[in-house]
């Protein structure tokens, strides 16, 4: 099981979720400023089957995603601080960190979509609106 499948498995690109038996828990990074949405993202990962873990600021994220090796970041864009922008280039940067899947979280989804390519986003599994 992946993250941000292509689908050739006969399934829709993205549709694989919960853990198949004997399998590893996937550990999935939430990064988000709000406390709240951090916790009701949570709460929904870890009863699916996955090992949450949570960021409230780009420094932490990167700093986590160091130690911990998650196999999926949700990030967040707009952050205090060193927002989600940065925080993913500097992933990107990391050779610890620069294979793990990001998903940008966003209040600006389609401000962000079109300007994918000038802020140099295009090896993101996919931004989804908040």
């Amino acid at each position: 099981m992946g993250f941000c499948s292509e689908g050739g498995d006969g399934t829709e690109p993205g549709t694989e979720v919960g853990q198949e038996e004997g399998e590893k828990v996937k550990k999935i990074l939430i990064v988000d400023d709000e406390k709240d949405f951090r916790l009701a993202l949570s709460t929904r990962l870890t009863a699916s089957g996955f090992e949450a873990l949570e960021a409230g600021d780009g420094a932490s994220c990167i700093a986590l995603a160091s130690t911990q090796k998650p196999d999926l970041i949700l990030l967040d864009i707009l952050m205090p601080g060193r927002d989600g922008i940065e925080t993913y280039h500097a992933l990107r940067k990391n050779p610890v960190t620069k294979g793990i899947p990001i998903i940008l979280l966003t209040a600006l989804e389609q401000d962000i979509e079109a300007n994918k390519h000038t802020l140099e986003l295009e090896e993101t599994c996919a931004i989804l609106g908040k």
